[in-house]
């Protein structure tokens, strides 16, 4: 048994790093003594029904909190500066543990750690690009300071990466290499339904925040009901950006075809995407993509971005990726208008053979810990 100290500085925001977080946890608990460091004091019963977990097994210690009123305002603008405090913070407590595990992105440690790469954090911008924001720079800059980042201890730390493409930034950032271990996807919980007894609509799922382009996914969903296609969309999420999430519920208010739906009960998210045909996604450079994932693995036809680890979920499969939301209406709209190509793109995913699982991911984490801690 080790002594792990398990590092993530918001489970409550409920995204794809928090499902990693959670299902570590519990892939874990039973044959070590686990810590979790954070800066939000988790609700660990809400994200077990959230996340369909069974974390009971876990010591919490708070390092620290930006308060609930600065957290909305910001949304999710201060992540990388919570991060870099988090860091500072477990530095001074790592001596106490035999492991850590960081479960959201890189951290520089003297103690032997798994580290579980999303995006890289702390990575410098590249000084060629043509257009490189001063103030970014010297926020990054900062945040580098304060977390201590010392690329050779990251080096040395065992990387994990969510995607063969978040493995190939890994290499660019830091020269280092990262196995690609894919993260937990529910593909086996699913109602099973009928294709035409599922309604012609669209799911967007993920946090309700910028990122995510949610807005763009409604104007593409209006723009194809203005070609003729009854359909609608159901915008599915945590609303952890206060002014972003306001924006969204206003222009939802103007379309009769656009549902709000927030974050969900688990029942009602399986529910919905059992129950539709098609899921939008609309964030570009997705470093894997969890919501891509669980719209694939529950029946639907997923549509996403031609960029980043969802590439890897879609086998690049070019008539489900766009460049940009006017391809995205037209691929879109060719596929609505062919039930034979439906039918082709639906039989060339199974969804009882996809490489991701929630049990593929706990063996892959048990396995790594037991190599790193030995």
């Amino acid at each position: 048994m080790a002594t792990i100290a398990v590092v993530h500085p918001n489970l409550m925001i409920r995204g794809g790093a928090e499902s990693v977080c959670m299902h570590a946890l519990e892939a874990l608990q039973s044959e070590h003594d686990l810590t979790l460091f954070t800066f939000e004091r988790p609700d660990i019963d809400e994200l077990n029904e959230y996340f369909r977990t069974d974390v009971v097994d876990v010591q919490v210690q708070v390092a620290g909190s930006i308060g609930p009123k600065l957290r909305e305002r910001a949304g999710h603008r201060f992540l990388k500066l919570q991060a870099a405090l988090l860091g500072r913070y477990i530095r001074r407590h790592e001596d106490g543990f035999d492991l850590i595990l960081s479960t959201k992105n890189e951290f520089s440690f003297e103690t032997p750690s798994v580290q579980y790469i999303h995006s890289p954090q702390f990575a410098k911008a590249d000084p060629g690009l043509d257009k490189v924001d001063p103030i970014n720079q010297a926020y990054d800059a900062v945040c580098r300071a304060l977390a201590g980042v010392d690329a050779s201890r990251i080096e040395d730390a065992v990387l994990l990466a969510n995607s063969d493409w978040t493995a190939g930034v890994v290499a660019d950032a830091y020269g280092a290499s990262a196995e690609t271990v894919y993260p937990p996807v529910n593909t086996s919980q699913f109602p099973r339904r009928a294709w035409e007894d599922r309604e012609p609509g669209f799911l967007t799922i993920g946090r309700i925040g910028p990122s995510k382009r949610i807005l763009q996914n409604v104007e593409v969903v209006a723009t194809l009901r203005e070609r003729g296609h009854d359909v609608h969309l159901h915008v599915i999420g945590p609303t952890t950006d206060g002014e972003y999430c306001d924006r969204v519920r206003e222009r939802a208010a103007e379309l009769e075809f656009v549902h709000v739906e927030g974050a969900v009960e688990y029942d009602r998210l399986l529910d919905l995407i059992a129950s539709h045909r098609y899921g939008l996604h609309g964030r570009p450079y997705e470093h894997f993509g969890i919501a891509v994932a669980e719209l694939l693995a529950g029946g639907t036809i997923p549509f996403a971005p031609n960029s980043g680890g969802q590439r890897e979920i879609l086998a690049e499969d070019p008539r489900l990726l766009y460049d940009s939301p006017k391809e995205a209406v037209t691929k879109i709209d060719r596929i609505l208008s062919d039930d034979a190509l439906q039918r082709e793109i639906r039989e060339s995913f199974r969804t009882d053979d996809l490489p991701f699982d929630r049990e593929a991911f706990e063996e892959n984490v048990r396995t790594v810990v037991e190599r790193a801690s030995a």
